[in-house]
């Protein structure tokens, strides 16, 4: 028990010396009522007893509608549960009707789960990127002062810094397409240079790099060269599927080897005063060879018991040190196999070749027969305004190699590739006989591409990348999967000047969201009309299976073609902006058509002026410092209000970022009492329904 004084110390931080002592025999017994800790509780009006319970009110009325829910369902066996659960959603699309019908709330049960998993996402982790690495916060970084630079190499502090910029902004064009882009660059140091590829190369799909690169040669092709008109597909037999796979190999003979490699003896070289030495044999005592005896001329003359010369021999000393060479003969892969061809057709394109036979139409009767008369085909050479030269002609061609599993579960290795040359009808069975002999691998199928313009397309649907994405099974390959000619490779971009960055990340990134949402509509819609016309695709399959009326298939072909015509308008419109821009990629932007160079001059100049962007060429080109110094002047002039305009608009928006967050208000006994009777009267419907 506390001393007196101590207690009046302790109590005198709540109330007056007087009071306590009044209280004092309160304290000896233990108690010295509610006001000493504090004010009395209020007392427990019906308004806070009907809150405190809300919580187990609502669990018993929400487990009690449950309840009623579940009762109010009919009975599903666990039979019919597993025929459900077993049949997937393609089945039960189109005309074919379902065995068990979706619950009308399943459609409400399933958003609700999906509100309640995004709801349980962890905190610490955003859905997407731009929630803070927006256009706006490369704005801030900028404004900050942020200046990139090359950092010395690690563990030479001391070194100067290097006097180059790090980031630049180029602008570009390519003449052969007309296009200009703006692209940000970054130079890297030395010492952060990749470490050098070693070993076998292996790859299990197309890179984006290498799409992009396969597009542009069927674009350059398409409009320089007239464009890709034969599509190609090369396969390989059971033989040669060993050979690329190293595995073995057999022979024609039954009793021959099943080896994919060959050993070879290693010769001895030739000494010229001694005869015959190619060869070492490795004698024995049991040999009667075994002694050799050279002669004072040089030669030596070994005989056998039968009196026959003993053939080829060496030295002793002259044994090589390896005695065999283990070559790997049956080893070999896809692109060294397509290479031998496409040099063979080459030779074929530019030195001309003979048809052992033609195909005539009869006069009479209008079938067609096979003549059996050679005929001999010129090769191509390079035109000229005067004629053809004698310069041989360029030899455009694009492969690529895939290596899917078939239904067996078997790589199925084969090539597709694109040709820059058609012979006439006639011609043609002849032409491809020639050239599946040529190969000689196995089946050569050609056909004739009824759009040149888009070839590059067309191969890169052929191995399924731009039909399925990233999921597509294209096989692990060995070596290349994909090469094109020199000729047929598009011209690389042309500098036309150099700018340091400054903000330049932030305008294109900012102009990229503007593209996405005037995008995003028109991206709908074509989505949808891609879902429709599948799904009229397989309505046609279905209708020619089940073998409706001829009137019924035609309405749906017809259904099929208009969708496939509003799709391609639908994209027309997407392309006529011909400004490309996208917030995942802030280091580019393109424009193309006719008024591309207008167009990328008049961004810089809005960049400039609305944007507060430098437009400061780089130290080592002063040609266009003038022109470039006036520019930035009358861009800054004319855009000087929207820059105003742009820069009231980020201080708005950071002051409210800057505002501290308001307390939740408290609602008033009149909205609580609102609440408390709109809830008696739900719940009274409900129980009445």
């Amino acid at each position: 028990m506390l001393p007196t004084n101590d207690l009046l110390f302790v109590a005198g931080a709540v109330q007056p010396a007087n009071i306590t002592h009044d209280h004092q025999a309160s304290y000896d017994a233990g108690f010295l009522g509610f006001d000493f800790c504090g004010p009395r509780p209020e007392p427990i009006t019906p308004e806070t007893l009907w809150d405190l319970n809300r919580v187990n009110r609502d669990t018993a009325f929400y487990a009690r509608k449950q309840k009623e829910h579940a009762e109010s369902l009919p009975y599903v066996s666990a039979e019919h549960l597993r025929e459900a659960a077993a049949r997937s959603a393609e089945n039960n699309r189109l005309v074919q009707g379902r065995k068990s019908p979706t619950h009308p709330q399943q459609a409400s049960l399933n958003r609700l789960m999906a509100q309640q998993r995004r709801l349980e996402t962890r905190d610490d982790e955003l859905g997407s990127s731009e929630a803070y690495y927006n256009h706006d916060t490369l704005y801030g970084l900028t404004e900050a002062g942020n200046r990139a630079r090359v950092l010395p190499p690690k563990g030479k502090s001391k070194v100067a810094e290097p006097t180059i910029t790090p980031n630049v902004v180029r602008l570009m064009k390519r003449d052969w397409s007309g296009q200009r882009k703006i692209q940000y660059y970054t130079q890297t140091p030395s010492s952060a240079a990749p470490d050098a590829q070693q070993g076998e190369r292996f790859t299990e799909k197309l890179t984006k790099r290498a799409v992009s690169k396969i597009f542009e040669a069927g674009a350059y092709v398409a409009t320089c060269h007239g464009g890709f008109c034969t599509f190609l597909t090369l396969t390989f037999s059971q033989a040669e599927r060993a050979r690329i796979f190293s595995s073995m190999v057999e022979a024609d003979d039954v009793n021959g080897d099943h080896t994919p490699v060959l050993i070879t003896r290693n010769m001895a070289e030739c000494v010229p005063h001694i005869a015959g030495a190619y060869c070492y044999i490795d004698t024995t005592a049991d040999d009667p060879a075994a002694t050799v005896d050279i002669l004072e001329d040089g030669t030596v003359k070994v005989m056998n018991a039968d009196g026959v010369i003993a053939g080829a021999y060496t030295p002793t000393f002259l044994k090589p040190e390896k005695l065999f060479t283990i070559t790997k003969t049956a080893e070999t892969t896809i692109g060294k196999e397509v290479s031998r061809f496409l040099d063979g057709a080459k030779k074929m394109y530019q030195r001309g070749w003979v048809a052992n036979h033609t195909q005539e139409i009869d006069a009479e009767s209008g079938a067609k027969y096979s003549k059996l008369t050679e005929k001999r085909i010129p090769g191509h050479s390079k035109p000229s305004e005067f004629g053809p030269t004698r310069e041989a002609a360029d030899f455009h061609y694009i492969w690529v190699a895939e290596c899917p599993a078939n239904d067996d579960g078997e790589p199925n290795p084969h090539v597709h590739v694109l040709l820059n040359w058609a012979v006439p009808q006639n011609l043609f069975p002849a032409w491809a006989l020639r050239l599946e002999n040529l190969w000689g691998k196995g089946f050569a199928h050609l056909e004739r591409i009824k759009k040149p313009m888009a070839a590059g397309s067309y191969i890169i649907k052929a191995v399924g990348y731009a039909a399925k994405g990233d999921n597509a099974d294209q096989g692990l390959i060995r070596g290349n999967r994909y090469n094109i000619a020199r000729c047929s490779r598009a011209p690389a971009w042309e500098c036309i000047a150099s700018f340091q960055a400054d903000n330049m990340a932030a305008i294109i990134k900012e102009c990229g969201y503007r593209l996405e949402q005037w995008r995003k509509p028109i991206n709908r819609r074509l989505k949808r009309l891609e879902k429709q016309l599948n799904q009229t695709i397989k309505a046609k399959a279905i209708a020619k299976q089940a073998k409706q009326d001829e009137q019924a298939i035609n309405k749906l072909t017809a259904r099929i073609i208009r969708l496939e015509n509003q799709m391609r308008a639908t994209r027309k419109a997407i392309k006529s902006r011909e400004v490309h821009a996208s917030t995942k990629n802030v280091f580019c932007m393109a424009f193309d058509g006719e008024q591309a160079e207008q167009k990328a001059f008049d961004f810089l100049l809005w960049a400039a002026g609305a944007r507060g962007w430098g437009m400061t060429l780089v130290d080592d080109e002063t040609e266009l410092a003038d022109s470039v110094t006036e520019a930035r002047a009358v861009a800054q002039s004319e855009y000087a209000g929207q820059y105003l305009r742009h820069l009231d608009r980020r201080a708005y928006w950071q002051s409210v970022f800057r505002d501290p967050l308001a307390p939740p208000r408290e609602p008033t006994d009149r909205e609580i009492a609102s609440a408390m009777a709109a809830r008696e009267h739900y719940e009274q419907w409900q129980l009445a329904a």
